[in-house]
């Protein structure tokens, strides 16, 4: 059975719906920090404006915030990537037909957890819509192993793509937040010890979220371009004529890093997710269209 086919049987879809429902949790848990950390944060920064003796107040809550966001949220995301790393990993060497390697990722995922995760998200068509297809139909023209190579550069390349876009996006916001600050705090003539106590203390938490964000999401874009850089060396050694018995160990140990990056992966918000997947789609679906026309070069 190929690796189209078998991406498509219900357990493996069922696979797709648990770590979706997951991944969900985690960006309804990063939503939540979002929430008070930018919109609430600036309201704390306006009211402290405007009734100043209620600036005290304003300056705990961002403390607290900080404080939340710190010890209970971002521990509490990151137990979620982890589980549903590891349930795409499942999903993944169902489908290359690779063993799992215990040694690097650990247990597989309960099957129980995968029933409960998957039935919470609702396993008919109209939610699983986009769980089909989820790599290019192109793969079907050729060997295995070069489809396999393909899917794993496929995800990388996506990947990284939607990242980037989102980490500059964080950064315009940031400065330009940082620069209304200042022209306030330079035209109202506030006291140093007044504009960092009651302005940039309440809104700390909107640093210390949105600067994490953009860091963790522009290093797993740098990871995904190394990733990236490996399946093309490991397409390179299999036009190459490489033997198929390495080959498959340098896709295993490519998988494995693959999941170890999933691990540390800050999810992205489904309306950026449904914002890029069209055009991304396209450009995957044209790239895999890319390497298997090369793949037939090559093999004349």
């Amino acid at each position: 059975m190929s690796i189209i086919e078998k991406q498509e049987l219900p357990e493996n879809i069922e696979l797709l719906a648990a770590q979706k429902n997951i991944y969900s949790r985690a960006k309804n848990i990063i939503g939540l920090q979002m929430l008070l950390s930018v919109p609430v944060a600036i309201c704390a920064v306006i009211t402290a404006i405007v009734k100043p003796e209620l600036s005290g107040y304003m300056t705990l809550w961002g403390i607290l915030v900080v404080v939340f966001d710190l010890f209970v949220f971002t521990p509490w995301v990151k137990k979620l990537q982890d589980s549903a790393a590891r349930v795409q990993e499942l999903f993944d060497t169902n489908v290359y037909g690779m063993e799992w390697n215990e040694i690097s990722v650990g247990k597989r995922p309960a099957p129980e957890l995968v029933h409960e995760e998957a039935s919470k998200l609702g396993i008919n068509e109209t939610n699983i819509i986009g769980l089909r297809n989820w790599y290019p139909g192109a793969i079907e023209r050729v060997p295995e192993i070069f489809g396999i190579i393909i899917s794993q550069r496929s995800n990388v390349w996506w990947d990284a793509r939607m990242r980037r876009k989102y980490t500059l996006a964080i950064r315009i916001i940031l400065v330009s937040i940082a620069l209304g600050l200042i022209g306030y705090g330079l035209y109202e003539k506030k006291d140093m010890f007044e504009f960092l106590a009651f302005i940039v203390a309440p809104i700390a938490s909107t640093y210390i979220f949105g600067y994490r964000q953009m860091i963790e999401h522009g290093e797993a874009a740098d990871r995904l371009d190394t990733l990236k850089e490996l399946t093309e060396k490991i397409w390179s050694d299999a036009l190459a004529g490489k033997e198929l018995a390495n080959l498959k160990l340098e896709s295993r140990m490519l998988q494995d890093q693959i999941f170890e990056h999933r691990k540390k992966n800050p999810p992205i918000f489904d309306f950026l997710f449904v914002w890029f997947r069209d055009g991304n789609e396209l450009l995957m679906n044209k790239g895999a269209e890319t390497l298997v026309n090369d793949f037939y070069q090559h093999n004349k």
